[in-house]
This record gives structure tokens, sequence and C-alpha cells, in this order.
């Protein structure tokens, strides 16, 4: 009988062990956070028991630590501009930089999983303009973001503000799309560049792509005087003919 619940025994152990390692996998993961720059930003965690002492890391460096009965000990280069709130154990950085751009943890008896999180610092985005060529029977308009802007680039999105029949895709960068000039020359487009905190337009009209395009309207204006003339002189000649009877 023994033998025989000996499998049972390290199938159980096995499904235990899997399950911790499971959990341990699912409490340590980050959680991402977004910051602006010269901003604030709180990092909220939960606790099972009140707190008797919490210690903030910055990757492996402390940011501040704390005791029951005792106050709050902050480290370089937080001094002055970092606030822990000893009863929630909620953890405020001021005065944000991109050298905080970093992975943060709280460590304390009273918290059940030491929750982590991962900070980026980004920076306000530019207004972008707007550039537009003409291509044969349509105008490719791009949006272009100032080149010194670095922050977070990949974190950078972009839409239009333009029904899908006015507005194709020329390739496969969003930040440009081609119209049909013809057909909508009297209309304007916007941009929208936005990131997890900000969001810029810049709109443009498209007749000002193609300023001296105005064919058709140059052979409309033609068109009037000449029937206007070959009316006076169709009008002169019956006359002409009236007057000799």
């Amino acid at each position: 009988m023994a033998a025989g619940r000996a499998p049972g025994w390290a199938v159980g152990f096995l499904s235990a062990g899997f399950l911790l390692l499971r959990f341990d996998f699912i409490s340590c993961e980050s959680q991402r956070i977004f910051g602006a720059m010269n901003g604030n930003i709180t990092f909220n965690t939960t606790s099972f028991m009140p707190f008797k002492e919490i210690l903030w890391k910055k990757g492996k460096d402390k940011i501040i630590e704390w005791e029951e009965n005792s106050e709050a000990k902050p480290f370089p280069p937080f001094i002055g501009r970092v606030h822990l709130n000893s009863t929630s154990g909620h953890l405020t950085i001021f005065n944000l930089k991109p050298q905080d751009e970093d992975e943060y943890e709280i460590e304390s008896p009273s918290v059940q999983d030491n929750t982590k999180f991962v900070l980026n610092v980004i920076e306000p985005l530019p207004s972008p303009t707007l550039n537009c060529t003409k291509t044969n029977e349509s105008i490719r308009v791009q949006c272009i973001i100032p080149g010194f802007y670095r922050s977070h680039v990949n974190l950078t999105e972009y839409s239009w503000d333009c029904s899908p029949a006015q507005c194709i895709n020329c390739s496969s960068d969003p930040s440009e799309v081609c119209v049909n000039k013809e057909e909508y020359l009297s209309e304007k487009i916007q941009c929208n560049v936005s990131n997890p905190l900000f969001k810029r337009t810049a709109s443009i009209a498209l007749a000002t792509c193609v300023p001296g395009d105005n064919s058709r309207h140059r052979y409309g204006l033609v068109a009037i005087p000449i029937t206007i003339i070959i009316f006076v002189f169709l009008f002169i000649i019956g006359w002409q003919k009236y007057v000799k009877k």
C-alpha cells in the first residue's frame, strides 16, 4: 500500500511545486508606469497588515527607508524630492528626470508579494509640422516631429482625421498618407501624434500643397471671354445684314 501511495504523493508534491512557481512568477511581474518630465509619479501598493517597516528600491539602490517610531530616511539622488506614506506604503517622486527610469520595488513584511514597477519618463510632445508634395494625381502628406525629440519615440503613434475614401496609405509608415488631388483639393486633413501621456495635432489645407495648380479654373475663366467674343461677332454680322436690307 505504501508503494501504491508514493506516486500520488509525488504527483501532489510536484503539482504544489508548480503552483508555487507559477504564483511566484505572477507576483514578480512588473507594472509599467509612465511619468511626465518634471512631473510627479506615485507608486501605489497594497498590504495585508499595518506597516512596521518599509524599504523602497530603485534597481539595487535604496530610495527611502522607514521603521515604526522613526522618521523616513531618503537616499541620494532622491533627497528633497521623494515622499513616503508610511500608512499606505505609497511612494511619490517629484520633479521626474530621465535618470529616474528604472525598476522600482517595495520590500516589507506587510506586503504579500513584492510588486515591481518599471518607470518611463516621457518629455512633452512638440507640435508636429505637415509637409506635402504633389505626386501624379495625388498629394503625399507627411506628419513630422522635430528631430530634437528623442523621448521614447517607439511609443509615438500617428492617426489621421480624414475619411478612408479621402486618405489612403502611401506606405507602411503611419506618419504619412496620400490624398486624391482632384476630389479633395478644397478640404483639410489633420494629423494626431500621441504617446501614453501627451497628444498634439496639426492640420493643413490641401489647396496649399498645389498653389500653382489652377488649370481647371483658368480654363473656365478663359472660356467665358471667348464665348462673349463669338456672340458679339455674330451679333455684329447679323446687324450688318439687317441694315443692308
